[in-house]
């Protein structure tokens, strides 16, 4: 009797399960392995700190973001902490629900095959693995997105004919698109892009019905509203506009199916390991175009014009107006289901089965090695600031630590020593007994300009992929520090960042 239930389910269900399943190991296996990276630390730290009231005013002033993830965030936190693993485990949850989420659309858009392809490629997909072990919003925000276009198809296929005859179940859908938009959008303001698709489609397509759904959405728009003013008078996002747009177009497409491998850790470029997923996804492109049938075609329109929404017009708006350049790859992530969706789509086309079959079967073995890839290879993880600051530990003397700038608050944070972050603009005559010297990798010593005559290397220690080189003075006292001069130290950063530990101004 106890199996009879099991015995229902059908195949679909139990390898749904199993790709949840595989997706929630990926996830969760490794989550609080990596240390906390920069963004990271300004959710765990700075917003989420003390009470409930301070980090929602954390938000308005120090983020570029809505604040239902960190409202969220702040309840998950007193139950898990904030802890890696345990403020992580939000966006796990997140990036473990869009699983099933991406299996229902494909099945409402192509039947249960592309539901099943759909799902398992988000199951393992590097990016989204990535943003699930992240104390940020994107797992959250993909997770809204992904439900508000479920429902969007609902509601479309109503308008094409199927179940009409039921309105209750027709208003529902239109009420939950509404309802999971909003959440989108009190997440990050980039779901407006995919959101402003689906409420052209269903607009052109269900009218007036479509106001069922769309007062909701323009409710939590005119409430964000002085927010995102507020928001904007800091410029918390200008020095996204300071790297090529090019650039970062090209890594926002490696990024979608290799997850982050460059700037944002700080390391290498590695565009040859983004070839073949891509060379597969166009394939996909390919055969939509070429042997797609009209109903197939059909199908693909409503995740082409998200995805295509999506990335097109913050592309526009980034050309026209360097003040509204926001183009990253974790900011046009609303796109990647709905790209996922479009290459499942073409895997499983009738006139194509078998060749979809094998490079959907590529694809996602390929997604799968190289997720687990990352968990054995340094150099593609996030720094490991924690490991560093066991490694110097508390400061016998006044301390400079010269290190990636985007290593500055993780490496405070671990510290734990009320160490400060010095500003390139600092004008103080800072006094210092040791300065240490953080590289990503092992590089040659600093050239003796930088530092003086007085201070000598004391010791060298590999941290993982980092490497650490001390510097004591070799007399009793204090010497002035050369501020301007170290920065320029070869460190294999992009740019490099001071922190001092106990000191203050002479």
């Amino acid at each position: 009797m106890a199996l009879a239930p099991a015995r229902g389910r059908s195949r679909a269900f139990w390898i749904v399960a199993g790709l949840v399943a595989l997706g929630a190991a990926l996830r969760f296996a490794t989550l609080g392995v990596q240390s906390y990276h920069h963004d990271e630390i300004v959710t765990a730290s700075r917003v989420l700190r003390v009470g409930f009231g301070h980090a929602m005013d954390a938000v308005g002033f120090s983020e570029s973001a809505p604040p239902l993830y960190y409202a969220l965030a702040w309840v998950w936190a007193q139950i898990t902490g904030t802890g890696p693993w345990g403020l992580r485990s939000l966006s796990g949850v997140a990036g473990v629900a869009t699983i099933p989420v991406a299996y229902l659309i494909g099945r409402e858009l192509r039947g249960r095959s592309t539901g099943l392809v759909a799902a398992a490629l988000v199951a393992v997909n590097p990016m989204l693995i990535w943003y699930s072990q992240e104390a940020r919003a994107y797992a959250l925000l993909t997770f809204f997105c992904a439900l508000s276009l479920l429902y969007c198809v609902r509601a479309l296929r109503v308008g094409e004919g199927a179940d009409r005859s039921d309105e209750r179940r027709d208003k529902r859908n239109f009420v939950l698109w509404g309802v999971f938009s909003a959440l989108a959008l009190a997440t990050h303001y980039f779901a407006v892009f995919p959101l402003a698709a689906e409420l052209a489609l269903l607009l052109r397509r269900r009218g007036r019905a479509t106001l069922a759904g769309l007062w909701i959405v323009g409710l939590v728009a005119l409430l964000l509203t002085p927010l995102v003013i507020h928001q904007m008078s800091y410029g918390h996002a200008e020095w996204i506009g300071s790297f090529p747009l090019g650039h970062r177009v090209w890594e926002s497409a490696a990024t979608f199916f290799i997850g982050e491998t460059g700037d944002i850790i700080g390391g290498p470029e590695r565009p040859a390991l983004a070839f073949l997923p891509l060379a597969l996804a166009a394939a996909a492109f390919a055969l939509l175009a070429l042997r797609g049938e009209r109903r197939e075609k059909r199908a693909a329109t409503v995740p082409l014009a998200l995805a295509a929404l999506t990335i097109a017009v913050p592309l526009l708006l980034a050309i026209g107006s360097v003040s509204k350049d926001f183009v990253l790859a974790r900011n046009l992530m609303p796109a990647l289901v709905p790209l996922l969706l479009l290459v499942a789509i073409g895997f499983t086309l009738r006139r194509a089965r078998r060749l979809g079959a094998l490079l959907a079967a590529f694809l996602v073995a390929y997604s799968l090695v190289f997720s687990i890839w990352v968990n054995f290879d340094e150099e593609l993880q996030r720094p490991d600031w924690q490991a560093v600051a066991e490694h110097l530990g508390k400061p016998e003397a006044p301390r400079a630590t010269v290190l990636w700038v985007l290593g500055e608050a993780p490496l405070r944070y671990y510290l734990s020593t009320g160490a400060i972050q010095v500003k390139a603009v600092e004008q103080y005559g800072w006094l210092v007994r040791e300065i240490d010297f953080v590289s990503d990798g092992r590089v040659p010593p600093p050239p003796g300009r930088l530092l003086g005559p007085a201070f000598r290397e004391v010791s060298s220690e590999e941290v993982g992929r980092l490497f650490i080189r001390r510097y004591r003075l070799d007399r009793p006292g204090l010497a002035r520090l050369p501020l301007r001069r170290i920065r320029e130290a070869p460190l294999e950063w992009r740019n490099n960042g001071i922190l001092l530990d106990g000191i203050g101004p002479d």
